[in-house]
């Protein structure tokens, strides 16, 4: 990572203007399921699930193209992501509240596929040939 003119820049983009990879941030939450601790099995299947969620919009908007039906669920999908946050931000102990900061931290870059559907959702392409 390199700044110039004070921004951040990673492979000639800046940073804010990428997309990290979801299939990564579902195996931690899939850990996170598996890890002892208040809340922990809860938080990580509620984001599991959104993942998942993400993933097969994604992969209907690649088959139809429909931008308009795409753009509608994601508008609401990532309120629905902001209200699971709040939900669970003061409930997490401190495996799944490192995941849940870096959501809120980092939004733009963990959610960039929502508004730039070219982009995939995660940057893996032998992992996206899985699903």
């Amino acid at each position: 990572m390199i700044s110039s003119d004070g921004l951040s820049v990673y492979n000639g983009y800046p940073v804010m203007a990428q997309q990290k990879c979801l299939a990564h941030l579902r195996r931690h939450f899939q850990r996170l399921i598996q890890h002892p601790g208040e809340n922990n099995q809860k938080i990580g299947q509620a984001f599991k699930d959104l993942i998942d969620e993400g993933f097969r919009h994604y992969s209907q908007w690649q088959h139809s193209q429909d931008r308009y039906l795409y753009n509608y669920w994601a508008v609401r999908f990532k309120e629905k992501v902001d209200l699971t946050l709040k939900q669970w931000s003061n409930k997490a102990g401190y495996e799944g509240g490192k995941l849940l900061r870096s959501l809120k931290l980092k939004a733009d870059q963990w959610w960039y596929f929502l508004f730039h559907p070219e982009i995939p959702p995660d940057n893996n392409l032998a992992e996206r040939s899985l699903r």
